[in-house]
C-alpha cells in the first residue's frame, strides 16, 4: 500500500519524541518508504539532523525525500487568548490553577475536556504543517520564529488564524492528532451534542480551508482509545461535507516497533521532581495496555493497525475511505510536494559591506589602511604577505567573513577589552591590520597556513576573546537588529551517570546500589580507556562505550538490572533540555526568516547547534563567530583602574582613559618581553596558582623543569603539554636539549 508518514517526532520533541531523526529515516526506508515528513512540537530543531541526513542517504544511492515540517501549537486569535492571559494575571488564585494545568505529552488532550479547561492559558491545539516547496519551508521558519515572540508566548509558542493568513503560501496543513485543531470541537462540545461538535468543527475547518485551500487534509489516527474513534468519525462527516481529503498518519513517537518501553521510560524522566499529571499513569506492562503505537508504519502495517483497532472496538468505517487516506499521503509526499533541496546559501551580513563597494573592495582599502595605521607603509615583506592572504581569502569567498568579524572586534572595542590573540587567527597578518588581533606575524613568526590554506573547504574560525560577551551582543542587536545577532544554542542529552541515577528511581533500586556504581564506574575505566586510545597524559573525556567496556563495577550493576541496560542503551544521548553555546552567535539579516528560532529565557536562539561535536549551521549556511567571554580580560581592565586611580590621580578613570594606558603599556606592540620579573614567575611558578594553562600540577612541574626566558619558550611548553606530544615523550627531550644534555634531531634540514 502505498504510504508515506506525514507525522513523526524525534528526541527534539523533548520527553515526547524519543530517537533521532536519522533513526525514524532508516526505520521507514528499511521497511519501504520513501519519504518521511518529521513534526517535532513546536520547533524544527531536528530539521538539520533530517536534511544533513538525507544528504547522506542521497549519497550512498538511497532514494528517500525528506519532509520538513513541524507540529505547531494553535489558538484561533492571539488576541483574545493574550486578553485572558492579561486578565488571569490579576487575578493569582486563578493564575496558580491555570498554570498548573500543564499536559503537554498527553495523547488524551492537552487541554482537558470540556468547559473546565476552556479559559486556560495553556491552552494550544495541536497542527500539522508541512513544506511544499522552498517558500513554503521558509513561511514555517517565520511562523515558527515569530511564535515564540512573547506576544504569542506563554509556556509554549503559538500560532493563530492572522498569524497563518500571512505565511500560508506553500504551507500543507493537517489536522494533527486527539489534541488537535479539529479535534478541540469534539472536547469542548461533546457534552452538549453532536450536531454542536459538528457546528463548531464545521467553522474551524472552513477557516482553515479559507486559508489552506486544497494544501487542507483531515487527519486520521488508529488505535485503541474510543475517543479517537468519535474523533475520527466526525472529522470523517465534516470533511466529506466541505470537500477536504482525508489522510491517515502514525503520529509516530519513537524509531523501533519494540522501543514503546524506552519511550515511555523517557517520558517519566520529563516528570521527575515535578508533579505528574493526572493521566500518566506510568509505564504500562504491555503494549496492549497501552492501547496505541507510534513508530514509523509502512503502509499495511497502517492498514493492519486499522483493521486490529477497529474489531476490538467493534466500529465500523467504509475500507476504501481508509485505504484512499492512506495512499493520499503518498500522492502528497511525492505529487503536492514539490522536489526540492532547502537553500543552504551562505549568509553573511550586507550592511558590513560599505555601499557602492563589493567586499573585496572594501577589505583591501581596509587593508591598506592598516598597514599605513601600524607603520607598514612601502614594506615590502608586509606588503607582500598582506598580498598572498588577501588573494587565498578572496579566492575563497571569505571576504564578507572577515568585514564582519572586523565590524564586531571595533564595536567591541570601543566598548571594553578584547583578547590580543586566541588560536591559529594570530597567524594572519590581514586580521593583524584590521585590528581583529594584536599580535604581529611576522614578528613572531606566525604561520598563516595554520590559519588558511587555498583549499580549505570551511569557513575560517576566529576565537574572539571579550570581557562580557552578552553584553557585546546585545549592543550589536542594538546597533543591527534583534535578528542580526543571535546566540547559538548547545543541546544538553541524557548522560551515563545521570540516566542509571535517573532509571534507577524511576525502578525504586535502592540508592546505594545506583551510587556505588555512579561513584566509581568511570575512575574504573579511566586507565584502560585512555590506553586503548593512546592518550598517556593530559584530559581525555571517556566515551560510553569506554565505561561499559572496562567498569567492571558497571557491568556486574547492568548484569544484575538487565531492563536498566535495555534503557540506557536506547536513552543515552537523547535530549534533555536546551542551553547557550558560551560564546557562539550568528551574524547575518533577518536571521528569522531564514531558520526556525526559538527562544529561551527571553533570550533568542538557533534551533541549530554547532561544536566540537555537531556541525549542523555552516552546512546550513550560517557561519558562526565566537565572542568568547575571558575574565581575565575584565580583570586587566579593573588593575589598569586601580593604577590610575591610586598612581596617577585619576579619580574616576573613563574607558577611553583605561584603554589608552593599556594601548602605552600593554599592548604586545608595546610589552617588554625582556622583563626578567616575568620570567621569575614562570620559574617559580608553582607560587603562582590560577594563571590560565598553568594551573595544573603536571604542568607547572614541566614550566618548572624548563624555566622559560622567552616567549618562544614559553610557547613550547604550552605547545608540548598535550596528550600527543607527552605520549611520545617531547617533554622530557625538550628539557634535556635546553640543558645540553640532549642533541637536537631533525627529520627535515628545514
Amino acid at each position: 500500500i502505498p504510504f508515506v508518514g506525514l507525522h513523526a517526532h524525534s528526541t527534539f520533541s523533548t520527553f515526547d519524541g524519543f530517537g533521532f531523526p536519522a533513526e525514524h529515516m532508516e526505520r521507514a526506508y528499511e521497511h519501504g518508504m520513501d519519504a518521511l515528513a518529521l513534526t517535532d512540537h513546536g520547533s524544527a530543531n531536528g530539521l538539520s539532523y533530517q536534511l544533513l541526513h538525507a544528504k547522506k542517504m542521497k549519497e550512498e544511492g538511497r532514494d528517500f525525500k525528506p519532509i520538513y515540517g513541524v507540529e505547531a501549537y494553535f489558538v484561533p486569535s492571539v488576541a483574545d487568548w493574550r486578553k485572558e492571559y492579561e486578565e488571569a494575571k490579576l487575578d493569582k488564585k486563578r493564575a496558580k490553577l491555570l498554570s498548573s494545568k500543564k499536559n503537554e505529552g498527553s495523547f488524551i488532550n492537552d487541554e482537558g475536556s470540556g468547559q473546565d479547561n476552556k479559559k486556560s492559558l495553556s491552552r494550544r491545539r495541536h497542527l500539522v504543517l508541512l513544506a511544499q516547496n522552498q517558500k513554503g519551508l521558509d513561511n514555517i521558519f517565520e511562523l515558527i520564529s515569530t511564535s515564540y515572540d512573547e506576544e504569542y508566548f506563554y509556556r509554549y509558542p503559538r500560532m493563530d488564524f492572522d498569524l497563518l493568513r500571512k505565511h500560508s503560501e506553500g504551507v500543507i496543513c493537517l489536522t494533527a492528532c486527539m489534541s488537535g485543531v479539529l479535534a478541540a470541537a469534539y472536547w469542548q462540545y461533546r457534552d452538549e451534542s453532536d450536531e454542536a461538535v459538528l457546528d463548531s468543527m464545521r467553522e474551524l475547518a472552513s477557516e482553515f480551508q479559507d486559508i489552506f485551500g486544497d494544501r487542507f487534509y483531515g487527519e486520521l489516527q488508529w488505535n485503541a482509545i474510543p475517543e479517537q474513534h468519535d474523533i475520527n468519525k466526525f472529522i470523517i462527516k465534516v470533511c466529506s461535507e466541505l470537500g477536504i481529503k482525508l489522510v491517515s498518519t502514525a503520529d509516530s513517537h519513537y524509531p523501533r516497533r519494540d522501543a514503546w518501553r524506552d519511550r515511555e521510560l523517557y517520558k517519566q524522566l520529563g516528570w521527575l521532581g515535578r508533579a505528574k499529571p493526572e493521566w500518566d499513569t506510568g509505564i504500562p506492562d504491555s503494549i496492549d495496555d497501552l492501547k496505541y503505537e507510534l513508530y514509523p508504519k509502512n503502509g499495511l502495517e497502517m492498514y493492519e493497525a486499522y483493521q486490529k483497532y477497529t474489531a476490538e472496538l467493534g466500529i465500523e468505517y467504509d475500507d476504501q475511505l481508509v485505504f484512499d487516506s492512506l495512499t493520499t499521503t503518498h500522492f502528497i509526499a511525492h505529487d503536492v510536494i514539490e522536489e526540492f533541496e532547502p537553500d543552504v546559501s551562505i549568509r553573511l551580513p550586507d550592511f558590513v559591506v560599505p555601499e557602492g563597494q563589493t567586499a573585496e573592495e572594501a577589505l583591501c582599502e581596509m587593508c591598506k589602511e592598516g598597514l599605513v595605521t601600524k607603520g607598514f607603509a612601502g614594506n615590502k615583506e608586509y606588503q607582500d604577505r598582506v598580498d598572498y592572504e588577501f588573494d587565498v581569502i578572496t579566492k575563497q569567498g571569505f571576504a564578507k567573513y572577515f568585514l564582519t568579524m572586523k565590524a564586531i572586534c571595533d564595536k567591541a572595542n570601543d566598548v571594553m577589552f578584547s583578547g590580543p590573540a586566541r588560536g591559529s587567527a594570530a597567524g594572519s597578518l590581514i586580521s593583524y591590520v584590521l585590528g581583529i588581533t594584536q599580535v604581529d606575524p611576522i614578528r613572531w613568526g606566525l604561520l598563516f597556513e595554520r590559519f588558511m590554506t587555498a583549499d580549505m573547504t570551511s569557513y575560517p574560525d576566529i576565537d574572539f576573546d571579550v570581557s562580557e560577551p552578552m553584553s557585546l551582543k546585545e549592543k550589536l542587536a542594538e546597533d543591527w537588529g534583534r535578528f542580526s545577532v543571535v546566540p547559538i544554542t548547545n543541546w544538553n542529552t541524557l548522560q551515563l551517570r545521570s540516566l542509571i541515577k535517573d532509571i534507577g528511581k524511576f525502578y525504586e533500586i535502592p540508592y546505594n546500589d545506583t551510587n556505588s556504581v555512579t561513584a566509581v564506574m568511570e575512575n574504573e575505566a579511566k586507565t584502560a580507556a585512555k590506553k586503548r586510545a593512546g592518550v598517556r597524559a593530559g584530559i581525555y573525556a571517556l566515551t560510553f562505550d569506554d565505561v561499559m567496556d572496562f567498569s567492571p563495577t558497571l557491568q556486574a550493576f547492568l548484569a544484575k538490572y538487565p531492563r536498566v541496560k535495555t534503557h540506557v542503551e536506547a536513552l543515552r544521548g537523547s535530549i534533555r533540555s536546551s542551553s547557550r553555546h558560551a560564546g557562539g552567535v550568528l551574524v547575518a539579516e533577518n536571521i528569522n526568516k531564514h531558520m526556525p528560532l526559538i527562544r529561551s529565557g527571553g533570550v533568542w536562539q538557533t534551533p541549530w547547534s554547532e561544536g566540537q561535536n555537531v556541525r549542523h549551521l555552516e552546512p546550513l549556511g550560517f557561519i558562526k563567530f565566537d565572542l568568547l567571554g575571558l575574565s581575565t580580560l575584565k580583570m586587566i581592565e579593573g588593575a589598569i583602574t586601580h593604577i590610575l586611580r591610586r598612581h596617577h590621580g585619576v579619580e574616576n578613570p573613563t574607558y577611553k582613559e583605561v584603554r589608552a594606558y593599556y594601548e602605552e603599556k600593554l599592548n604586545p606592540d608595546t610589552l617588554d618581553f625582556n622583563d626578567n620579573k616575568v620570567w621569575d614567575v614562570f620559574k617559580n611558578i608553582k607560587k603562582a596558582p590560577g594563571i590560565f594553562q598553568f594551573a595544573e600540577t603536571g604542568m607547572q612541574g614541566f614550566c618548572s623543569r624548563v624555566a622559560p626566558t622567552s616567549l618562544e619558550e614559553l610557547s613550547a611548553v604550552t605547545s608540548i603539554y598535550r596528550p600527543g606530544p607527552l605520549s611520545a615523550n617531547v617533554d622530557d627531550d625538550y628539557v634535556k636539549t635546553k640543558r645540553g644534555q640532549k642533541k637536537p634531531h631533525y627529520e627535515h634540514p628545514i
